[in-house]
């Protein structure tokens, strides 16, 4: 082919008037007139848009159009592949037709067979054609469709009488459906959630998006429980600037009269909303200073409320927290401003809540004094207020000097700090207390060793560390829990004021020399605290170890009681993975103290769970997991999730069966037990299918 070509070779050049493209033709003959240009035989025709190969071509000099008959092979903007036996292309007017045609989008990864197409501009109009991003030779997956027209300038495709084909078997039909090819975000129907439950009966949620311009969009959610009732959910999302995003959500679901009195809420009609706001860059413009303004307001009259929503909440806590921050920070300094408004929506009203209003800090930065002491500032000022009940203007001043020293060659290390503390307490709403302050400092002095050996096969490293401190009252008025009073009722504001201690801790490892991967870490922590009269007493033990080993890693974190001569906490984990299975087990158990509780660990309830995942990746294509959070002192299971994904080339499946506890805003308060599989198909890159499939079970 290659020596007809070099024989008969033909080079013709067609130059169009400004703005349009040249055009060359090669072929094994060519024949030309005043109008026609025609080649014959292995033709090749080039421009700054098109490739085209063809075994015949017809160029019309004054209409600028090609003919292009058998084994026709036509690549544009390098993009999209076209293939067929017949071809039309009006080079001027940007319209082609191909009969029959397979189309192939590398942009999308997509192709469509079809048995006639004609293109105008970016759209093409598809005629009994067939779309799919699998293998042409028996596709994984394929939809038919009588009619239809492709916009690569929108990525939208349109399909008339479309079947949705599993290889070669009819699995759904739809009279139109439409697509887009890519992420763009478009106004429209999105995902339904669809779901079963014994008590709610059918649950189907149906999200419409409106996104009219790129800084704002907006999604309304209705939604029915057939056994149950019917509600609604509006999301708005606005970006008043690059620096910032509003994100506020509204709803209400209305209980029918049955089930309401069935299962006894609290309230027949759940609603709520929350708003929040972020927004950095709000005053400062320079390069080395930022600020930022956060908002968060929420609000509901049940816990029910979030059971219901769409992207369901399992919450249960019935304390919710709206705040107002803003923030300055520089090199030197730092600075914010917060309001806390807390609403517990379990009582009537919240006049014995404590609200946070406000809340100011300040911090700087640590800089040196003559390059030997280095020095920072903290100032936190707090006003803890409420209609009824003990309130508390609190300020803290905290101020650190710290001096660094190295010796012998950076073996030892050693760091001195006096570090001054002030804390004043104006109390509100009371008689009974005088307003307290405190002025005290803490003395620290820190000695470090680090230690390296290699051996043969090892490198071993350990590293020491003793710190004491000593804390001192320099001066002290008024009446302050956990100094100079027990009463209960100031216990919600104590003074943090450390006792004489003395720490020892060690952290050493063991390394590979070969490959300098860790192979074991040990750490361990013990303080000796002294009491009023100097007398020592052991704090709990704190001990740390991880063991890495080729497939996984062995850890366990505890601490010792000396008092009750128990372990109060342990938590271990063993991870596990080899070629491409995997299993994870954290196994955590603990003694945890109410607060103001003084009595022994011994005579407290223990707590014990257990979360273990396994699963492997087979055949390539094929992941399984299995998850379980199991509560050994109640021998119960509060979560089992089953996990299934199937990754191919062109078509992906997840499918995850959860069953979880539940808590339920009623009058008793009972928990109910919840079923929820998720199931996403997602046909590359055209279409995702999910499917939400809900069952509550109510435990008597």
């Amino acid at each position: 082919m290659l020596k007809y070509l070099f024989l008969f070779i033909f080079f013709y050049t067609v130059l169009f008037a400004k703005n349009e493209q040249v055009v060359h033709i090669v072929a094994n003959s060519i024949e030309n007139n005043n109008t026609f240009i025609t080649a014959n035989g292995d033709v090749l025709v080039y421009s700054p848009h098109y490739y085209i190969t063809a075994k015949k071509a017809i160029y019309n000099k004054t209409n600028k159009t090609l003919e292009l008959f058998n084994k026709i092979f036509v690549i544009k903007e390098k993009e999209l592949i076209s293939m067929g036996d017949y071809a039309f292309l009006d080079m001027k007017n940007e319209v082609n037709q191909f009969t029959p045609i397979l189309l192939l989008d590398k942009k999308t990864n997509i192709w469509f067979n079809a048995s006639k197409a004609e293109s105008e501009q970016h759209t093409y109009k598809l005629t009994n054609a067939t779309i799919s991003s699998c293998d042409c030779y028996d596709p994984s997956w394929s939809i038919g469709f009588s009619s239809g027209d492709y916009n690569r300038t929108n990525m939208w495709v349109n399909t008339y009488n479309a079947v949705l084909y599993v290889h070669s078997i009819p699995v759904f039909y739809t009279p139109y459906f439409g697509f887009p090819t890519d992420t763009t975000r478009r106004s429209g129907l999105l995902r339904p959630t669809v779901g079963y439950s014994k008590q709610e009966g059918l649950i189907y949620m149906q999200p419409i998006y409106f996104a009219p311009k790129l800084n704002y969009d907006i999604e309304y959610i209705p939604q029915i429980r057939t056994k149950r009732g019917k509600g609604h959910e509006l999301h708005y999302r606005y970006k008043d600037s690059q620096y910032s995003e509003l994100d506020f959500n509204i709803g209400a679901f209305y209980e029918d009269d049955d089930y309401y009195e069935k299962y006894n809420f609290i309230n027949q009609t759940h609603h709520g909303w929350d708003l929040k706001y972020h927004r950095t860059k709000l005053l400062s413009d320079a390069t080395n200073t930022t600020d930022g303004l956060k908002l968060y307001f929420q609000d509901m009259n049940d816990v029910e409320y979030r059971h219901t929503k769409k992207n369901e909440d399992n919450s249960n806590n019935k304390l919710l927290e709206s705040n107002i921050k803003y923030f300055y920070n520089t090199n030197k300094y730092y600075a914010d401003i917060e309001f806390k408004s807390y609403n517990d929506i379990s009582k009537s009203n919240n006049d014995d809540v404590m609200q946070i209003l406000p809340q100011i800090q300040l911090h700087k930065y640590s800089t040196s004094i003559f390059n030997l002491i280095n020095h920072s500032l903290d100032i936190k000022s707090q006003n803890n207020t409420r209609k009824i009940g003990l309130g508390a203007k609190i300020t803290n001043i905290s101020m650190p000097l710290t001096y660094n020293k190295y010796l012998f060659n950076k073996l030892l290390g050693i760091s001195f700090v006096e570090q001054f503390n002030f804390s004043n307490f104006q109390y509100s709403n009371t008689d009974s207390f005088q307003d307290g302050s405190i002025l005290s400092k803490k003395d620290i002095i820190s000695l470090d060793i680090s230690l390296l050996k290699p051996y043969e096969n090892y490198i071993h490293t350990i590293s020491f560390n003793t710190t004491f401190t000593k804390p001192s009252i320099i001066t002290q008025k008024g009446d302050l829990y956990g100094i100079n009073s027990t009463d209960s009722l100031l216990s919600i504001f104590p003074v943090t004021y450390d006792k004489k201690n003395i720490s020892f801790s060690i952290n050493q490892s063991l390394y590979s020399r070969k490959s300098l991967q860790e192979i074991i870490n040990h750490k361990i922590k013990q303080i000796i605290v002294y009491d009023e009269n100097n007398k020592p007493q052991l704090s709990n033990l704190e001990n740390e170890i991880k063991l890495n080993f080729p497939y996984g890693t062995i850890s366990n974190n505890s601490l010792y009681n000396y008092d009750d001569k128990i372990i109060i906490k342990s938590t271990s984990s063993a991870k596990l993975k080899y070629n491409d299975l995997f299993a994870n087990i954290d196994y955590s158990y603990s003694k945890d103290k109410p607060s103001g509780y003084e009595g022994s660990y011994k005579d407290l309830n223990d707590s014990k769970s257990i979360i273990g995942t396994v699963g492997g990746k087979f055949f390539k294509y094929y992941t399984i997991s299995y998850k379980e959070q199991y509560d050994i002192i109640k021998h119960i299971s509060n979560i089992k999730e089953y996990k299934l994904n199937i990754n191919k080339k062109c078509w992906s499946l997840d499918l995850k069966l959860s069953d979880s506890l539940v808590a339920a805003a009623t009058t008793t308060n009972n928990q109910r037990r919840q079923n929820i599989i998720y199931a996403t198909i997602t046909l590359k890159p055209i279409v995702s299918f999910k499917q939400v499939y809900i069952q509550k079970e109510r435990e008597e």
